[in-house]
């Protein structure tokens, strides 16, 4: 069905040209408006124009529209009456509005009845070739311009259709592309391992629910609040940002189930092999990477399991065996074991010392070693805090500044008092508005290491102070304010500062800041923090 918007574009065009020529027959030939087959075919274009606006053709069949090019075709009849005016032309106008939209034989239908109306319509004034020579000059012309818009017509449409199943079937490859691509996704978020593509950029493309969970990072790939942290060892030193395992895979570094230690945001250890596999890029030259990570924690835990087991059931084979040796090697001692029982008590004695043996072997096995405190450098520290929180400082447009010794050497656990830094700069960087400062100072004198953070944030009250490193206490600006956090930092904070023989100071005032001071001893006698 032809469109209504269609159809009155084509009888508005037509009617707007017969309007422009009545103004300009008004303008240079007045008198032609006395014709009354003229007036005629003027007043038949007005009517077939608003009969084109007022019929709901959507309602009647298709052909029911042939009506409006062929009362056009006679309306320009009805004006070639006038002398001096060859307004034939104006058939090109209902004749290709048939050769656009319906078949061959309503084309030259139009024409003939062109013709037609040429014979009976138009001035007769001349010799008579000279009109059968104009009527079969119309009916070539018309002709020839009917079947060649005809002709473009079919060719258009069918590149229409033809583009048309082309998008159709682009769009199915998309959807099914697209449903591909979800089940793929679905299958990469199912997997327990976790799945990270990066650039050489450092940007991250396509990441799994594994990794989202492993590293604390949202649907969108930004860091949540709680982000992990990667170390070298258990309780060792944090990687430098560009030690970490999407900065190396960015950087082209091949890994092969290399171990990593990440510290989560539930303050729980994970234990890491982390392998990277190069891509194909978009583009020529283009690095990215797959890194693999796979969560080992539970098998070192159960490895672990298996140790503790043995060196209990190694410990406590040993007091019954001990008893069975010392028993056996008294009747050894013995001069009146009658007949085979010696034999058969050198037997015992053989199998007992055999089993001693093991017992030794498995405890040496499963020995493990105490961690005590190392040479710790507190400005390394202070500095691998700072540069994990750089990103948030930046967001929140605060400044921080590190000032003091370059080089702050004590005994401690260098993890824990990691701990306690992040605890300090993280509250610093929480509790500071936007364009604040935080101003961190590392200091010491003969016997005592002291780290000041200074912050110029909302404050604490005064009688809030006190119960500050109290299990879940959290002040009512913070609470007010909408400010995550669990209330338990300060006192994990402070009970590693005291197993370290330190001690945590906090001064405050509301309004204008924090100031929170751990002083640490040089040398610490103690060997394993809580």
């Amino acid at each position: 069905m032809i469109r209504t918007v269609s159809i009155w574009r084509w009888q508005l065009v037509f009617a707007g040209s017969i309007v422009a020529i009545v103004v300009m027959v008004a303008g240079f030939k007045p008198h032609t408006l006395t014709i009354p087959l003229f007036v005629v075919g003027i007043v038949l274009v007005v009517v077939t124009t608003l009969v084109a606006l007022l019929v709901p053709w959507r309602r009647l069949p298709r052909t029911a529209v042939t009506a409006l090019p062929l009362l056009d075709i006679l309306a320009v009849g009805f004006t070639t009456n006038a002398p001096d005016l060859r307004l034939g032309f104006l058939w090109v106008f209902p004749v290709v509005w048939l050769a656009t939209y319906f078949s061959m034989p309503w084309v030259f239908t139009g024409v003939a009845f062109s013709s037609g109306c040429l014979v009976f319509f138009a001035d007769r004034s001349g010799e008579p070739a000279d009109v059968l020579l104009r009527v079969l000059t119309v009916v070539v012309t018309l002709s020839f311009l009917g079947v060649t818009m005809r002709i473009g017509s079919q060719r258009s449409g069918a590149a229409r259709r033809l583009l048309q199943r082309r998008s159709e079937q682009v769009n199915r490859a998309a959807e099914r592309a697209e449903t591909n691509q979800q089940r793929v996704t679905q299958i990469i978020d199912a997997l327990g391992v976790a799945l990270v593509v990066v650039t050489a950029q450092g940007r991250i493309l396509q990441m799994n629910d594994a990794y989202r969970a492993l590293y604390g990072r949202d649907r969108y790939g930004a860091a949540l609040p709680s982000a992990s942290v990667e170390y070298d060892a258990r309780r060792g030193t944090a990687l430098s940002p560009a030690r970490t395992t999407l900065a190396r895979a960015a950087a082209g570094e091949e890994l092969r189930a290399e171990r990593v230690w990440l510290f989560d945001g539930a303050g729980q250890w994970r234990a890491l092999e982390v392998t990277t596999q190069a891509m194909a890029g978009a583009g020529e030259g283009e690095h990215i990477a797959l890194v693999v990570i796979d969560d080992v924690t539970a098998l070192l835990e159960a490895a672990e399991e298996r140790r503790a087991l043995t060196a209990i059931v190694s410990h406590e084979l040993r007091n019954p065996l001990t008893a069975i040796i010392g028993h056996v090697e008294l009747l050894r001692e013995r001069d009146d074991l009658p007949g085979r029982v010696p034999a058969q008590v050198e037997v015992i004695a053989n199998a007992g010392e055999r089993m001693q043996d093991l017992l030794s072997s498995m405890q040496a096995q499963t020995r493990s070693s105490p961690e005590p405190f190392e040479p710790v450098d507190l400005r390394e520290v202070v500095e691998a805090s700072a540069a994990s929180f750089a990103p948030l400082i930046t967001a929140a447009r605060q400044e921080l500044s590190l000032d003091g010794a370059d080089r702050l050497v004590i005994t401690g656990d260098a993890f824990r008092l990691r701990q306690v830094l992040d605890n300090l700069i993280g509250n610093a960087v929480k509790y500071t508005p936007s364009g604040g400062r935080i101003q961190v100072r590392v200091g010491a004198d003969d016997a005592r290491a002291e780290v000041s953070v200074v912050d110029t944030g909302m404050g604490i009250a005064p009688d809030e102070l006190p119960r500050l490193f109290e299990p879940y206490f959290r002040t009512d600006s913070a609470v007010r304010g909408g400010i995550s956090g669990t209330g338990l930092g300060m006192g994990i904070a402070r009970d590693i500062v005291v197993a370290h023989d330190g001690e945590i100071l906090v001064d405050s005032e509301v309004g204008v800041g924090t100031t929170v001071t751990v002083r640490f001893p040089r040398r610490s006698p103690r060997k394993d923090p809580a």
